[in-house]
């Protein structure tokens, strides 16, 4: 596979074709590539006319289950990945980053192009040789959390081999920021009706912060003409504030948050409290907590989008 480096980059950059070109027997390259694709800006899978299809029924059930699992990941992470969008316009910021744009006092970051960043908060280290079974992954100076486990990886500022068999792609979350998620469908018009989440990766002083921008998805003048719904996130120790920021729109399809997952409680949790406006209200959550991992994971909430709301666990 190193022989295609150079035109995965280029495509990477223009935010091309996955695998769109290669020959019939190229199914590891077209397995990894469908990986990495999904964390394009623009992903989708496409070949030339008269040419063999290489759409993941087009392989068999194995490329179907890595295809399905790694698109279900980006779609999860659709509202973060929304949100990004809404800052690059608002405010001019980069959806996909190379590591030095974070961590440019870093000189070993200069030249890491084998890695990169959705906004400042999701490391993504895909598998880009053929037969490879590891990755040789640099992890800067922060905290990072195994996405697909929520364990805090114990080391930074090193290079170090992830394991990365074909159906995986190492993703990791930097540690004091908070992403927004969605349970996944098979478009994005069904998707935008299905419970929201939030993921919590507490920094080395227990903090974290983000941000969910929401509009109708249609619209295309929505942030300038003001009709967005924009909330922020702030976790402090083992309080996580839900705040509106701007209530400009208000979803048809009464979406909540039903589930937040906290990545670094460094404690055992035995209660969590949900309150509005400083009194506790009545909630059917359920809490619980991975000493192992050190994840706590609230279930079964009903924080409604577009409302202010207070957890705290203790």
């Amino acid at each position: 596979m190193t022989q295609f480096i150079s035109t995965f980059y280029l495509y990477l950059q223009t935010g091309a074709d996955i695998c769109g070109f290669f020959g019939d027997s190229e199914y590891e390259l077209c397995a990894r590539w469908m990986e990495l694709g999904a964390f394009y800006p623009y992903s989708r899978n496409h070949n030339g006319k008269g040419a063999k299809r290489q759409d993941p029924v087009a392989w068999n059930s194995t490329f179907e289950d890595i295809s399905r699992k790694v698109l279900n990941i980006r779609y999860t992470l659709l509202p973060y990945l929304y949100t990004l969008m809404h800052e690059a316009n608002a405010h001019g910021s980069t959806v996909v980053r190379p590591l030095l744009h974070e961590f440019v006092r870093d000189k070993t970051t200069w030249e890491i192009h084998r890695q990169f960043l959705w906004g400042p908060a999701l490391l993504v280290s895909p598998a880009l040789d053929q037969g490879a079974v590891a990755v040789k992954a640099y992890l800067p100076n922060a905290r990072w959390y195994d996405y697909h486990t929520g364990e805090y990886l114990g080391f930074r500022g090193q290079f170090r081999n992830l394991p990365s068999p074909l159906e995986h792609i190492n993703l990791h979350i930097r540690g004091g920021y908070i992403l927004p998620q969605q349970s996944p469908a098979n478009t994005t018009f069904y998707s935008r009706r299905n419970p929201l989440a939030l993921t919590v990766a507490l920094n080395d002083s227990q903090l974290a912060a983000g941000q969910l921008y929401w509009d109708d998805g249609v619209r295309i003048d929505a942030y300038e003409e003001r009709v967005y719904l924009l909330t922020s996130f702030t976790a402090n120790r083992n309080i996580l504030e839900i705040k509106v920021l701007h209530r400009g729109y208000a979803d048809p399809n009464n979406l909540k948050f039903t589930r937040i997952k906290i990545l670094g409680v460094t404690s055992t949790v035995q209660e969590v409290t949900v309150s509005q406006n400083g009194e506790a209200i009545r909630s059917p959550h359920v809490a619980s907590y991975n000493s192992q991992n050190q994840v706590l994971e609230i279930t079964r909430l009903e924080l409604e989008l577009g409302k202010d709301y207070t957890l705290k666990w203790s």
